[in-house]
This record gives structure tokens, sequence and C-alpha cells, in this order.
């Protein structure tokens, strides 16, 4: 890919962001219980289960060809890559809130702020970094994939939000 605009960038995004939305709505309406098994609650908590690692890339993998076909010469493999980086992604960030004894899906109070950035950043340096893995992206695309994926995460969320998909707005 030659010198994509943040346009462009933006769009290689789309199939996980719309795999995210339909994985809330597989959570909420509790599809596939079976898969709702914590990956690792110890390490993980309770909330990274099988279900999430298997619905986003599976969902990222179906979307990117009919978001991505005339873009990209393998989307599948695109969609495959970013809905796996979206997953991966989080696991270092709970991890690390698990250790400091960070329930799941709260903010600690002290450093809340850079929890929220942590929680909003984990799953867009995993997709950067798959996009730029698939696609052979310099380090500024890739940096400029993560801040788009950053700045796009609030709005997402804040729809998923007011359609009952979501608890929190954050």
């Amino acid at each position: 890919m030659d010198d994509p605009s943040p346009w462009m960038l933006w769009r290689l995004l789309l199939p996980v962001f719309i795999a995210g939305c339909v994985h809330m709505v597989v959570v909420t309406c509790n599809m596939l219980p079976w898969l709702a098994v914590p990956l690792n609650a110890r390490l993980f908590g309770s909330n990274k289960t099988w279900r999430g690692g298997v619905v986003v890339p599976l969902i990222s993998t179906l979307v990117a060809p009919l978001c991505l076909a005339d873009e990209v010469d393998n989307p599948w493999l695109l969609g495959a890559a970013t809905g796996l980086g979206y997953m991966l992604g989080e696991l270092p960030n709970s991890a690390l809130k698990r250790g400091l004894g960070i329930a799941p899906g709260t903010l600690p109070v002290r450093r809340k702020g850079l929890f929220l950035f942590l929680d909003q950043a984990d799953s867009g340096i995993g997709v950067a970094l798959a996009c730029g893995w698939a696609l052979a992206l310099d380090a500024r695309q890739v940096l400029l994939l993560l801040v788009l994926f950053i700045l796009s995460v609030p709005v997402i969320k804040l729809m998923l939000h007011s359609l009952g998909l979501k608890e929190s707005r954050f």
C-alpha cells in the first residue's frame, strides 16, 4: 500500500469495528453461551472469554471482503489479523489490571485517567500492529492507525451504550 490517506487508513479499521459491535450484540443477547468461558480468569478476569476470541476475528474476517475488496489484496487476511489483534491486544492490559487487584470491567480510583486511556488503546495497539504486518505499513502509518482507532472508540462505545448494548459509556 503506497501512501494511504487517513480516510483510507480509517476504513481499514471498519471490519474490526463492525466485529466489535456484533460481539456486543452476541454478549448482550447471550448468544453462543458455551463459548462464554473465561480464557484464564485469574490472569485476565472473567470478561475475556473464548466467545470474544472466536466471534471478533470471525466476524472481522467475514466483513473485511465486503468493506475492503477493492482496497487491499487479501481482505480475508486483513480481517483475520485485525480481529485477532483486537482480542490479543486487550490481554496485557487485563493481566496488568488483575495483577493490581482491579476488578474486571472497572477502573481504579488512582490513575483512573491512565487506565481509561489504556482501555481505549489496548486493542487499538493490536489492530494497528496487525494492519502493519498484513499490509507492510510503515511506522508512521501504524501510529496514525492507532490514533484513528483511539479517536473512534469513544464514539462507538457511546453509540453502543445508547443502544443498550454496553453498560458504561467508556
